[in-house]
């Protein structure tokens, strides 16, 4: 497991922390459960248990969020899929931050999946929370 990175205020960041398509697809790799989509945006969806399992997940990602100072956009629908979409607002792409940030939740935030979502995701059965 590859040690995780430590966010970088965003606000001491210029264009030049912006990584090019090579480097981003190349990060990817090692996220599988991360997409790139709506542009240049990481994207990871997941179907919870329950609409409780899909609240903690969020709350779990909001309080990495604010421990590190970087927010995703998250989104609740159907009570309880959950979408997590991370990239740099202030200059409207990916950087290292991103990919830091997606590391540490795959790491740290663990979710009681549906199981008939988990079953066609197996990839995800490494952040199952035990139950």
């Amino acid at each position: 497991m590859a040690e995780a990175k430590k966010c970088v205020p965003c606000e001491s960041m210029d264009k030049s922390a912006l990584l090019d398509d090579d480097q981003i697809e190349e990060k990817l790799e090692t996220l599988t459960l991360w997409k790139l989509s709506y542009g240049d945006k990481l994207c990871r969806k997941f179907t919870a248990k329950n609409f409780q399992s899909a609240l903690d997940a969020i709350n779990d990602v909001g309080a990495i969020a604010e421990r590190e100072g970087h927010h995703p956009d998250l989104h609740l629908t159907s009570y309880r899929d959950v979408e997590i979409v991370i990239y740099t607002h202030s200059l409207k792409g990916l950087t290292e931050n991103d990919f830091s940030l997606a590391s540490m939740i795959d790491e740290e935030v663990k979710v009681m999946y549906s199981p008939k979502w988990l079953k066609s995701n197996p990839d995800a059965q490494k952040t199952q929370k035990e139950t």
